[in-house]
C-alpha cells in the first residue's frame, strides 16, 4: 500500500517531530538474543520519508531522532502495518544502550502467535529443572503466583 510515513507516523503520535535530527525505517523479521543493543533486532533497512512509498504488511520498527545534533535523544516505535493502516505496538523512549531488550517481548508476540504458550513452557521446565520432585517447594512457588496473579489484577 501506497503511504507517506511521515504523515502516517505523525497520525499515530502527534508528539513526534519527525525526523528532526534523522532517524530510521526497518522491517521487522526477528530477533537475534546473542547480542543486547539494536542489532539483536533483525529486519532489512527501508527507505522512509515524506513522499509516497509503498509500505508492505508486516511489523516495523521506527527510529526517530529529536533534539539536538550533539546530543540527539531516540525513540523507539514498534508498529504494525496492516492493509495500509498503522497500529502502534510498543514504544522506547529515549532510549539508552539495551532498548532494544524492552521490545523484545513485544516483538515475540507479534512473530509468534503461540509466544505465550512457548514461554510458559520455558519457565515451567526452568522451575521442575531447579525443583526437581520436591512437591512441598512446587506447592509454595504455586501459591507465591497466585498471590501475584491477585496483585496483578
Amino acid at each position: 500500500m501506497l503511504l507517506n510515513w511521515s504523515n502516517e507516523i505523525t497520525n499515530l503520535d502527534p508528539s513526534i517531530n519527525f525526523r528532526k535530527v534523522g532517524g530510521w525505517l526497518k522491517v521487522v523479521s526477528g530477533i537475534d538474543k546473542s547480542c543486547t543493543n539494536g542489532y539483536s533486532i533483525e529486519g532489512d533497512f527501508i527507505k522512509n520519508g515524506d513522499y509516497k512509498e509503498e509500505i508492505p504488511n508486516g511489523l516495523y520498527l521506527d527510529c526517530n531522532k529529536e533534539g539536538k545534533k550533539s546530543k540527539p535523544k531516540s525513540d523507539y516505535r514498534l508498529i504494525r502495518v496492516s492493509d495500509g493502516s498503522l497500529k502502534l505496538i510498543d514504544v522506547v523512549y529515549d532510549g539508552k544502550k539495551n532498548w532494544a531488550v524492552d521490545l523484545w517481548d513485544s516483538i515475540s508476540e507479534e512473530l509468534d502467535e503461540n509466544y505465550i504458550e512457548n514461554e510458559a513452557d520455558i519457565i515451567l521446565t526452568m522451575i521442575l529443572n531447579k525443583t526437581g520432585k520436591n512437591a512441598k517447594l512446587l506447592k509454595e512457588i504455586n501459591q507465591k503466583l497466585d498471590q501475584k496473579i491477585i496483585e496483578f489484577e
